[in-house]
């Protein structure tokens, strides 16, 4: 039991998504040719870029939720996080109840990991780590998007097998859904992983993560991450460069 609850750690890698999107440098029209899929990942990628230095900080509010039915166990956590850039993430629990045991086994290692995650990209949906094929054109909640394939360059339990959602008007990464690359343990037959983000302030943040595992002897275990958001602040990037540079005309 312990080892099947501990496979949903697999979870945590989605840390480096707090603020793993990337660049509104122009914004295409829904008429515009569609572009080459070397295009539409440079897009990708210094949109991530581009949000890494324009978001400053934000406050949010996590609520964890883990469900077995074969067993009848429970367990939800409510986690207030505080982001500062580049990669601070401070967070207090304010609520808890149901089983102690996946708090202590699950939710506390996530929030342990996501420290370790946050300062690098090595999940992060990005060339360096996956293989990219365009599936087409598609409707994500009233916006247009392209749907690619992706597969992981490492077999590693923090990358994923499966899709990504772009959006196509500022080329943030709008979902993203797929099983582990690495098998999790002998006691996880499979393992399925949905994340959602949604734009907020002009910076797309991760909205709501749905997970689901078969554990052998245990079942089905289902888990939920919802987000809401506040105090999000953006800087702007213009400001910055031209700072930058007069920093620099003076020395």
């Amino acid at each position: 039991m312990q080892a099947g609850f501990l496979a949903l750690l697999v979870i945590v890698f989605i840390s480096g998504y707090l603020y793993s999107s990337g660049i509104q440098l122009q914004s295409p029209s829904t008429d515009e040719v569609q572009p080459s899929l070397h295009e539409m990942l440079s897009r990708m990628v210094a949109y991530r870029q581009w949000q890494a230095v324009a978001l400053s900080e934000y406050q949010s509010r996590r609520r964890f939720h883990a469900s077995n039915e074969r067993f009848n166990m429970y367990s939800t956590l409510e986690v207030d996080t505080t982001f500062h850039s580049p990669a601070s993430l401070q967070s207090t629990v304010v609520r808890k109840e149901g089983s102690a045991f996946v708090r202590e086994h699950v939710f506390e290692k996530i929030l342990e990991a996501e420290t370790e995650l946050s300062m690098n990209d090595q999940a992060d949906i990005i060339p360096k780590n996956y293989e990219f094929t365009l599936i087409g054109r598609e409707d994500c909640q009233g916006r247009r998007c392209w749907h690619l394939a992706m597969k992981p360059k490492r077999k590693e339990k923090y990358l994923l097998d499966g899709e990504v959602w772009v959006d196509a008007v500022d080329y943030a990464v709008c979902r993203v859904h797929g099983i582990p690359a690495k098998r999790l343990s002998f006691w996880v037959s499979r393992a399925e992983i949905d994340m959602r983000f949604r734009q907020t302030g002009g910076i797309w943040l991760t909205d709501k993560i749905e997970s689901s595992s078969d554990i052998r002897l245990a079942g089905n275990v289902s888990m939920q991450i919802e987000y809401t958001y506040h105090n999000v602040k953006v800087v702007d990037v213009a400001t910055i460069g031209a700072s930058s540079a007069r920093l620099d005309a003076s020395k």
